[in-house]
């Protein structure tokens, strides 16, 4: 009885060495391929951002960020502003019924922006790494969750695409749990799909980002939103004071 509890302890622990060490493999090669360590040697980085879902234009105007993840600043065409400050969201201009867009904006760009620097942070857990439909081709794919307590929304999850030649990420799909739940949230997974990269100070950053229906036996499929980016650059000095008259945004509660 005893060697059987040893021998089924060793297996785990094999089999929890074994995805470690495809985890970080996996996520290694992409941060190469994005040259996460220049980028993450950077300071800010302030960008014009355009999106349209449906046909309608969702958001316009300028984003600021910290390359680590911290502080990010969207200051819209239409004069509003929505600021995070490390710690909190606030807003200003923004209706109350925008309230939890305004929170879902100023975290889902970025982070999308940041997708292939953020695979290694606190709170990931990575498993299932397979290959899949990914348009005409087979590409490498692990899925990205979540511990508990991280970020608004740690039941989201992602299934991240490795390009097989380049070790970019090419895409990911991806669920919104963000004032829905998880089980409304998986009746509708999409994904993202990067495009049109260009090198900023060497490191490559997709300006053309299309997001589509999809599903894990076919990939991406029918195009339903688009975002650009123009005016790429990296800053060393930025400013996010949160102006006297500013709302907080609170996280919504699923």
């Amino acid at each position: 009885m005893i060697k059987k509890i040893v021998l089924a302890i060793l297996l785990f622990q094999v089999t929890i060495f074994t995805a470690q060490e495809k985890s970080q493999t996996f996520t290694s090669s992409i941060e190469e391929a994005h040259k996460k360590e220049a980028f993450m040697s950077q300071k800010y980085l302030k960008y014009t951002i355009d999106i349209t879902f449906g046909g309608k234009q969702r958001l316009k105007g300028e984003i600021t960020q910290e390359t680590g993840g911290g502080k990010i600043k969207i200051e819209k065409q239409d004069g509003t502003l929505i600021i995070f400050d490390g710690k909190e969201v606030y807003s200003l201009g923004i209706k109350e019924k925008d309230m939890g867009d305004a929170r879902f904006d100023i975290f889902t760009w970025s982070y999308f922006l940041g997708l292939p620097y953020k695979l290694n942070d606190q709170g990931t857990i990575w498993s299932n790494f397979d290959k899949n439909k990914w348009g005409a081709k087979e590409f490498d794919t692990g899925k990205l969750t979540f511990k508990s307590g991280t970020g608004d929304a740690p039941d989201d999850w992602y299934i991240v695409y490795r390009n097989t030649e380049t070790n970019m990420l090419d895409g990911a799909a991806y669920i919104v749990t963000f004032g829905k739940g998880k089980d409304k949230a998986e009746k509708e997974p999409h994904a993202i799909k990067y495009n049109k990269v260009k090198l900023v100070n060497s490191i490559p950053i997709a300006t053309n980002w299309t997001f589509h229906m999809w599903s894990l036996k076919k990939g991406y499929e029918k195009v339903i939103g688009e975002v650009k980016l123009s005016n790429i650059k990296f800053i060393k000095e930025a400013e996010f004071i949160v102006p006297q008259k500013a709302k907080e945004v609170k996280a919504l509660r699923n």
